[in-house]
């Protein structure tokens, strides 16, 4: 099975955990209940919400009110069509056996895309009941796009042990995934004892190599939303949508060990000339689709001050994915002495295809704004998402370990963002932060929340109105290219992602 041979390169679709919160059999979709999890309207916002930090719940009166707090669209008092694209800037310095290596990706979006339709009642209808605003909006929840390298000498141990670990005392005629892959690249080789009874498997490679991997991702989630937003008497303004979730996620990774280096009779480093190199090619695709629910209220208790709270269902996700990977090694011609020559070798896999079923967790999130006037105004917010109330369902495996791992990696976490708006005439200068925890449980000392700081400009006239914003994001991520019993190598990486977003937008 696909995530039975990816188990050795556990960490690509999220942050690696303590081994130990893992439990015994698990595949490793618990890793893909969290990325999928962890979308948020802040990527598909207006470039207004995102200069101030994703702030929204409590404003409204905007585009990304559909996917955030559909209360918000009640504010609207007139129709309107906008789009926001957006470009962004992933870089990555990876920290790997004390070496560190950077790189970079861009990539090109339309972060929010939509048209409200305001059927309100006018400023001087005598009735509570204002009327409201209808609105069909597309926006990205998610983004997969990165590239990453790293490499350095491990003087510890090699991929090579950890197949050996994997194949145990297996029969070369039964091994599996990486494990057969190896042996059919005379990586490893079966021992036996006296009696001719199996005891596990060596190595014919000499020494600890030079290691590095390329990650290259792709991919996104997006939000196709309808919603509806009213107006009770300018003091209440509440809302629902419906959310039609596509998500694609795209990994190719290449691993590769060469330059095996031992100490010989003498205590001198030496390369062993028996190997060149040994490659391992993996690629996974997934392709899925949900749907979500939301439901958001504003009250304005007094003129200056607004509250909102909404609360978003869990996303059903059904999910497809396909994967395989190829194993190469060459060898320099050596003639074994049975007779074996070791020349170039290579192992295809076959095409694994699965399907699965996801529910994300749902998510709470209120905040308020205070309004200065002709000035401009502060809001605030916060998110409470219990990521261990994820859950897997599949036909083609076998979830319970994987589901046990989501309830002992995971917890609740809290996201907290805050944004002010200055205004000078038609001229906006925005500014902002967001907090987003780190939602693992585990107790390894690795901080994995992430923090934007956001700023941006706009303009604003009676028909047509120019929003710019710039975003800077960072995260860590702790990565391991196989497991081992001991010695386990790791990977921190370090990543800083700038968004540039511009939002075009006209009423009518």
């Amino acid at each position: 099975m696909k995530k039975a041979l990816n188990i050795l390169f556990i960490g690509l679709l999220c942050p690696v955990i303590g081994m130990a919160q893992v439990a015994d059999g698990a595949f490793g979709y618990y890793n893909d209940a969290y990325m999928f999890g962890r979308s948020n309207y802040t990527y598909g916002s207006t470039a207004r919400m995102q200069a101030l930090g994703g702030a929204q719940i409590s404003l409204g009166a905007d585009m990304s009110s559909a996917g955030s707090n559909p209360g918000g669209l009640g504010m609207l008092n007139r129709s309107v069509f906008s789009f926001t694209p957006s470009l962004n800037n992933h870089n990555t310095d990876a920290t790997y056996q004390g070496g560190t290596l950077g790189t970079y990706r861009n990539n090109f979006n339309f972060a929010n895309l939509g048209v409200a339709f305001n059927t309100n009642k006018g400023d001087y209808t005598s009735e509570k009941f204002k009327g409201g605003t209808f609105a069909i909006t597309l926006s990205r929840t998610n983004d997969f796009n990165d590239e990453i390298t790293y490499t350095g000498r491990n003087s510890d141990n090699s991929i090579i042990d950890s197949f050996i670990e994997q194949a145990g005392t297996t029969n070369p005629e039964n091994l599996g995934g990486f494990a057969g892959s190896a042996y059919e690249n005379y990586l490893i080789d079966p021992l036996y004892d006296d009696n001719d009874n199996l005891v596990g498997y060596g190595s014919l490679v000499l020494g600890f190599p030079q290691q590095s991997e390329t990650i290259r991702r792709s991919g996104s989630q997006y939000d196709l939303n309808f919603a509806w937003g009213g107006n009770y008497d300018d003091k209440v303004y509440f809302g629902a949508s419906l959310g039609f979730v596509t998500a694609r996620y795209y990994t190719k990774r290449t691993y590769t060990e060469d330059q095996f280096i031992y100490e010989d009779e003498n205590g001198n480093p030496t390369v062993d000339d028996w190997i060149d190199y040994t490659k391992i090619t993996d690629e996974l695709t997934i392709n899925g689709s949900g749907v979500n629910g939301a439901f958001g209220v504003i009250v304005r208790p007094i003129s200056v001050v607004t509250i909102g709270v909404t609360y978003k269902t869990p996303t059903f996700y059904s999910m497809d994915e396909e994967s395989e990977f190829r194993h190469d090694t060459r060898w320099n011609n050596v003639t074994l002495e049975d007779g074996t020559i070791l020349n170039d070798r290579n192992f295809t896999s076959d095409l694994y295809v699965g399907q699965y079923n996801l529910r994300s967790p749902a998510k709470l999130t209120a905040g308020a704004s205070f309004f200065m006037g002709k000035l401009g105004f502060i809001s605030g917010e916060f998110d409470m998402v219990d990521y261990s109330s994820s859950q897997l369902k599949s036909s083609d495996f076998s979830v319970i370990a994987d589901n046990q791992s989501i309830q002992g990696i995971y917890g609740t976490t809290f996201n907290y963002r805050g944004g002010a708006e200055f205004r000078l005439d038609n001229l906006r200068f925005r500014a902002g932060y967001a907090y987003f925890g780190d939602p693992y449980t585990g107790d390894d000392g690795f901080d994995r929340s992430s923090r934007n700081i956001t700023g941006g400009v706009g303009y604003r006239s009676q028909d047509f109105f120019i929003d710019l914003a710039i975003i800077n994001s960072k995260s860590q991520e702790l990565y391991t290219p196989y497991s081992i019993t001991n010695n386990q190598p790791e990977a921190a990486f370090d990543k800083t992602t700038t968004t540039v977003a511009a939002t075009v937008g006209f009423n009518f």
